[in-house]
């Protein structure tokens, strides 16, 4: 479930409840100008009042809410310029200016809220355009409660084909179910400098890592690199 909230002097004073929301993650920028489809609105007609009031005073932004079970805020993304397109039964059309979350980051957020995450690689389940959705899931729900030191993992290239899904493998070895520990390249230099769950590194092993070159081309060698710079042996097998 989803609610609107429009910007005002009180913090996210929701103005309706949404079952769902269409077309509001995007993966190739973080803002841009898009059409949103709510659909089943609580109170259309509230809504459509307060949007067009809200324009007339060119004070048309606000916010589209996640909410959980208890209608708690989980999650919200910030729209600006709103402009009803079309409202038709419990349904409206509108555009605006987005600032977006990556495809897959709601997704992870439902199975969350439903209690589907209970072991690791839930991932798998998620089309390869939602996996840095997924990731930036796991950067806002982790919480790491103390720093390993002298940690000792292992990688296995069997478990993973493409860079999101080695992010996606290594948040989980490092922390655990829905770990995160990266989800690009210098993000996992960020990591490595410490306050995202480990202090320092034993020993890392990377089984079938043939295959892992093969798959992540010249980010294998990058990936390498990083770990050389934090002098973190990395044995090859």
């Amino acid at each position: 479930m989803f609610a609107f909230s429009l910007d005002t002097a009180k913090d996210h004073e929701i103005i309706t409840y949404i079952k769902d929301v269409k077309n509001l993650e995007n993966n190739k920028r973080n803002i841009g100008f898009r059409k949103l489809q709510l659909i089943d609105v609580e109170d259309i007609n509230k809504l459509v009042f307060e949007i067009e009031k809200a324009t007339k005073i060119y004070n048309n932004q606000g916010s589209i809410h996640l909410l959980d079970k208890n209608k708690s805020i989980i999650t919200q993304t910030f729209i600006s310029n709103i402009k009803i397109i079309k409202s038709q039964h419990n349904n409206i059309l509108l555009t605006g200016h987005v600032w977006h979350h990556p495809k897959g980051f709601h997704k992870s957020w439902q199975m969350f809220i439903n209690d589907e995450i209970k072991q690791k690689n839930i991932w798998e389940k998620f089309h390869k355009d939602e996996l840095q959705g997924w990731l930036v899931f796991a950067l806002t729900f982790q919480k790491i409660q103390i720093d390993k030191e002298n940690l000792v993992i292992q990688l296995d290239g069997n478990n993973f084909n493409n860079l999101d899904e080695f992010f996606c493998t290594l948040g989980e070895e490092v922390n655990g179910i829905c770990g995160y520990f990266g989800r690009q390249l210098p993000a996992l230099y960020d990591c490595l400098r410490g306050n995202f769950g480990v202090k320092s590194f034993e020993e890392i092993t990377w089984l079938h890592h043939q295959r892992s070159k093969k798959m992540l081309k010249n980010n294998f060698n990058k990936i390498l690199d990083i770990f050389k710079e934090f002098n973190i042996p990395v044995i090859l097998k």
